[in-house]
């Protein structure tokens, strides 16, 4: 299953989704990543965001199911920032920040 596969759209809604999405891991570790990328297996939450309108649909995976449900859609922009806000030194889950081992934060 792809990022992108985790939208399904309201009736009558034919935006496009920006290339790029946020996953958070359960220790809030987060990444950026393509849509079009397989979802991570510690992935649990995604933020997808469209083109051309500042709404972000918010995605968790169930603990117990693992299926994945639409939680929350707010108005903003995803940060598009790479870090381990909690503890920057420990090793990550995601392989995209393992390539941002010696800066704190990688900016894409």
């Amino acid at each position: 299953m792809k990022y992108r596969d985790l939208f399904t759209p309201l009736h009558g809604e034919a935006r496009e989704l920006k290339r790029q999405c946020l996953i958070w891991s359960a220790n809030h570790e987060h990444a950026v990543t393509s849509i079009d990328d397989d979802i991570h297996p510690q992935a649990k939450c995604v933020w997808l965001e469209f083109e051309g309108i500042n709404v972000i649909h918010a995605y968790e995976k169930h603990w117990k199911t693992g299926e994945w449900k639409l939680v929350e859609r707010k108005k903003g922009n995803i940060p598009l920032v790479n870090n381990n806000p909690f503890k920057p030194d420990s090793e990550s889950v995601f392989p995209v920040n393992k390539r941002c081992i010696n800066r704190p934060q990688c900016l894409w």
